[in-house]
C-alpha cells in the first residue's frame, strides 16, 4: 500500500537502488581494508560485480563514492529516547561502536575520516555532522539540568568527537576494533563526570555490551 503522494517503485528502480547500495558497501569495504588512495574505480566495480559504466551511472568519480559513504553512515541509526538526554548521547556512542563491527559503510567512513592523505576527499563534513549531533543533545541536557551550567557545550562536543576518533584509532591499531566497546566505556567514565551532574552520572548505564543490546532489541532500554 502506498500513501497519498507516493508512488510504487518499478522493478528497474528497485534494482538501481540495490546496485547503488552494493557499490557503496563494497567500496566502503575496500576503503576500510586498503585506504582511499590505494582503491581504484576498477577495484570498486570488480568488488561490486558491476561494470565501470554501471558504477559511473551512480557516481561521477571515486570522490563521489567517498562522499556518499560519509552520508550513508547516518542512515538507519536511530537512538532510543531516554529519560536522560545524556543517556541518549551515551547510547549513540555504543551504537556507533556496534556498527563499526558489523556495518561496512560505517567502517569505511571511519577509515576515510581518519586518513590524512593529499587527496580531494572532504573529511571535515563527517566530523562536523557528529559535532553538531553531540552539541544538540548536550544543549538540551544542559537546559534540563543534566549538564553542569558552566560547561561550554560547543567545546565539549568538539572534544567528545575528537576523543572518540582517538580511541577508535587506537582500538583499530591494537585489536581491529574488537575491544572498542571497552574503550568507549572508559571514555565515558573518565570524561562525563567533568560535564554532567553527580546525580546524573550515578544513573547512567555504561556497559560495553549496551550497543549490542540496543541493536538487538531495537527498543529503548530503561535508564
Amino acid at each position: 500500500m502506498t500513501h497519498c503522494g507516493q508512488t510504487e517503485r518499478t522493478p528497474k528502480q528497485e534494482r538501481a537502488i540495490r546496485t547503488r547500495r552494493r557499490i557503496l558497501e563494497c567500496a566502503a569495504t575496500l576503503f576500510d581494508r586498503y585506504g582511499y588512495s590505494a582503491t581504484t574505480v576498477d577495484d570498486m566495480a570488480k568488488e561490486a560485480h558491476v561494470t565501470r559504466g554501471a558504477l559511473y551511472y551512480h557516481f561521477r568519480d571515486r570522490q563521489a563514492v567517498a562522499a556518499a559513504i560519509f552520508e550513508a553512515q547516518f542512515e538507519g541509526m536511530s537512538v532510543p529516547l531516554q529519560n536522560l538526554r545524556v543517556q541518549e548521547l551515551v547510547d549513540a556512542g555504543y551504537l556507533l561502536v556496534y556498527g563499526l563491527r558489523i556495518n561496512p559503510i560505517q567502517r569505511g567512513a571511519a577509515r576515510l575520516t581518519m586518513e590524512q592523505g593529499a587527496d580531494r576527499v572532504e573529511r571535515t563534513r563527517a566530523m562536523q555532522l557528529w559535532i553538531e549531533f553531540v552539541e544538540s543533545i548536550l544543549s538540551e541536557a544542559q537546559k534540563q539540568g543534566e549538564v553542569r551550567p558552566e560547561v561550554e557545550v560547543k567545546r565539549a562536543s568538539r572534544y567528545f568527537v575528537a576523543a572518540f576518533a582517538g580511541v577508535q584509532n587506537m582500538s583499530q591499531a591494537f585489536t581491529n576494533r574488537s575491544d572498542l566497546d571497552e574503550y568507549m566505556t572508559d571514555m565515558w567514565q573518565y570524561t562525563l563526570p567533568a560535564i554532567v551532574t553527580d546525580d546524573v552520572m550515578a544513573k547512567l548505564m555504561l556497559a560495553p555490551e549496551r550497543g549490542a543490546q540496543l541493536a538487538r532489541h531495537g527498543i529503548a532500554l530503561a535508564s
